[in-house]
């Protein structure tokens, strides 16, 4: 769980894992500098210029790209302080019982350090894809002589679009967390079916208990995570949209009707086209990893039956299973992701976003095609 340490270096979280308490701690100083850095400075920055600059490369942009560029930045600026105060002064303690019980559960399994390769990779091409887009805001000032001002302006305004994106990885990070501990249960019943299959009565079940008590706790990490990040996944998910429609309407209607001779002009077209890589990106990560969880949720289930079907027919275990089973059947219709119930994150919502989008999209498209015969 060491990567975690990069969304505190990069102001996601306040608190730390210490190896040495095998906990997680957090100063109060460094909380105060991070609200400064990530709060006060890109909000005063971005209100300052707003105020005062004056850009000539506004002014060759069409007036409705401006404005759905605009609705991007205030939304993007927003889903930041909310996800940044609420991490920071509501929810870490929350957050870190959450992953401290994980950790106990990867030590009682004895798993010193679980393998987050795909988390890190992810990470890594995602901070890659962010300083490409830092690099090609100087484009700007060779091809259309922008002011520093405005500059830095679009510098301050990405980097918190990063910490955006970055807040939608972390919320992902945490549920793959809570995703292995389901795996490290599913494998270590699975061993117990496979190696235990002549025990008696008594052992059986001891083993469906001790599990069902483990897929009870799942179930309790599960509500935990979603009373600890559903507003930060409903503001995600809305900024998400927004941002990722933005990007698609300014940069198509840019690509349809301004030719692209230069390579710097193409090289600053393909990399802002590609912004909507990192926004469904991250939503597609937590969405992926949503239906994985009701997955192995499903299975670590499928599991406790199979262990019920090594009892011996007598009409005291039947009983007892079919309780049991009816105790289980309730939990089964609970297994999502749903923050206050409003959409449930999985592979069927992320589909869903995308074809509003792409739908939109087509409609604006017909609108702007219809131009030409109004006038």
């Amino acid at each position: 769980m060491n990567h975690f340490y990069l969304f505190y270096l990069l102001g996601v979280i306040n608190y730390r894992l210490d190896p040495s308490k095998a906990s997680f701690i957090s100063s109060k100083p460094i909380t105060l500098f991070k609200v400064v850095l990530h709060l006060v400075v890109p909000n005063v920055v971005l209100l300052s210029i707003s105020i005062y600059g004056k850009t000539g490369i506004l002014l060759t942009v069409p007036s409705v790209h401006v404005m759905v560029f605009f609705i991007r930045i205030i939304c993007t600026l927003l889903t930041m302080n909310v996800n940044v105060l609420l991490n920071y002064y509501f929810f870490s303690a929350k957050q870190t019982a959450l992953l401290g019980e994980c950790m106990d559960r990867f030590r009682d399994a004895k798993i010193t350090s679980a393998s987050f390769r795909g988390s890190r990779f992810v990470l890594g091409i995602f901070l890659l894809h962010y300083i490409n887009y830092e690099i090609n805001q100087y484009t700007y000032v060779i091809l259309y002589d922008e002011k520093w001002p405005e500059l830095t302006f679009y510098i301050v305004y990405y980097f918190i679009e990063m910490v955006t994106v970055m807040h939608a990885l972390f919320y992902d990070s945490v549920l793959d967390t809570v995703r292995r501990t389901v795996q490290l249960d599913c494998v270590e019943l699975r061993n117990c079916i496979e190696h235990n299959r002549l025990q008696n009565d008594t052992c059986w079940w001891r083993i469906t208990h001790e599990f069902y008590d483990r897929l009870l706790a799942l179930d309790r990490r599960r509500k935990d995570y979603c009373r600890t990040f559903q507003l930060q996944l409903v503001t995600i998910a809305l900024n998400t949209f927004i941002s990722s429609f933005s990007i698609f309407y300014v940069n198509l209607n840019s690509i349809l009707v301004v030719t692209h001779n230069s390579w710097l002009e193409k090289y600053k077209r393909v990399t802002e086209s590609l912004g909507f890589f990192t926004q469904l990106g991250a939503l597609l990560l937590i969405c992926r990893h949503s239906t994985y969880l009701a997955s192995e949720q499903r299975t670590l289930v499928r599991l406790i039956a199979e262990a019920q079907s090594m009892l011996t027919k007598c009409s005291t275990n039947m009983k007892n299973a079919n309780a049991l089973n009816c105790r289980i059947f309730l939990l089964q219709n609970q297994m999502t992701i749903a923050p206050f119930d409003l959409f449930i994150f999985d592979m069927k919502y992320f589909l869903g976003i995308v074809a509003a989008i792409v739908t939109y999209l087509v409609v604006l498209l017909q609108f702007r095609a219809m131009e030409p015969s109004l006038n």
